[in-house]
């Protein structure tokens, strides 16, 4: 009886060249398509990066001017702060700035209500932030917002604060406010900042909104 091994026989498999650029080509294409969306998904994300650290900052104040029973204050500062720099504690080296550029701000104590830091009982700054992302950042004033102890927002220094009157004293380690309805109020009911990417298309800006009922709102809007 005679046995035969077959003997087995392998064979190499490749892409052709056609079916190389076809790939090629269709991968080109995907590219193609996926750039545009995102290109909008990183816009977006640095407006809403921006716009909620702007908003986390206003609340900070509202909440600590209420907690301290004291006026708070936010407001610009000079675009050179350096977040990455220990702030010098006997001087002020970041001043509130008279813009409606807000690349960098800071929050502090203003027991007088007068937009200005009082350094006779410590230091008074609670934060300071510096928006380093790729979105600007404008008010529609230049000007800082004060919270009073109420949570009210006095959303432009330049006209009566909500047609109201205060008056504080300090006696006992306790500040003391009173209010008083003085005449209505004829000057802009809110504070708008407008969140933009750089080269903002579409529906990827950010509106933030303070009314002098000390409400923040944060909402999409168009570039």
């Amino acid at each position: 009886m005679q046995q035969r091994q077959l003997v087995g026989k392998y064979k190499c498999y490749a892409f052709t060249l056609i079916e190389l650029m076809t790939v090629i080509v269709v991968v080109a294409l995907l590219i193609t398509a996926a750039i545009p969306s995102f290109s909008d998904f990183v816009r977006n994300n640095q407006a809403m990066v921006a716009a909620d650290r702007l908003v986390s900052s206003l609340r900070l104040a509202k909440g600590e001017a209420i907690r301290l029973g004291i006026p708070v204050t936010v407001c610009p500062i000079s675009s050179s702060f350096n977040p990455t720099t220990a702030p010098s504690q006997s001087t002020e080296e970041y001043p509130c700035q008279n813009t409606t550029n807000w690349s960098a701000w800071k929050v502090f104590t203003d027991p007088d209500f007068n937009a200005t830091e009082d350094f006779a009982d410590g230091w008074p700054v609670l934060e300071y932030t510096s928006n380093r992302g790729s979105a600007v950042i404008t008010s529609n004033i230049s000007a800082p917002i004060t919270f009073d102890p109420m949570g009210f927002a006095n959303v432009n220094p330049a006209t009566t604060r909500s047609g109201w009157t205060w008056s504080s004293s300090y006696s006992s380690g306790e500040w003391d406010w009173s209010y008083s309805y003085a005449s209505a109020y004829g000057g802009t009911y809110y504070r708008v900042f407008n969140v933009a990417p750089t080269g903002c298309t579409g529906n990827n800006a950010r509106v933030v909104e303070v009314t002098q009922n000390g409400v923040i709102k944060i909402s999409n809007a168009d570039c």
